[in-house]
């Protein structure tokens, strides 16, 4: 199945910049950036060709939301959580979060901006 497009929520992106601002503190802006955007490149060409390859989010799951999958990065420790709309054909990135950061937090916060 061809993936057309992927798109990324308001939150998901707020939140890579607020990454992108911490990571530059420590290696400087062109490499922070540098860095997270071959994270990206590389979410999007596995999910481009495999949109389910990610497991499904245990936490997300947990609350119900059993179509959420997760894909980390370990060496940034990034997660991207991302749902595939297959009528669609479609990937919607939701979250981009450290591995340490509460993700039961995280979806709260992103429910209560899609209000």
């Amino acid at each position: 199945m061809a993936i057309q497009r992927i798109e990324y929520t308001h939150t998901f992106e707020n939140q890579l910049h607020q990454h992108l601002s911490w990571l530059a503190k420590y290696v400087g802006a062109a490499a922070a950036e540098r860095q997270l955007l071959e994270v990206l490149d590389q979410f999007e060409a596995r999910v481009r060709d495999h949109p389910v390859s990610a497991p499904v989010c245990e936490e997300a799951a947990d609350l119900g939301l059993t179509d959420y999958h997760d894909y980390v990065d370990t060496t940034l420790q990034v997660r991207i959580i991302y749902r595939f709309d297959p009528s669609a054909e479609t990937i919607l990135g939701m979250l981009f979060l450290n591995t340490r950061q509460s993700m039961r937090d995280a979806l709260v916060q992103l429910c209560l901006r899609q209000e």
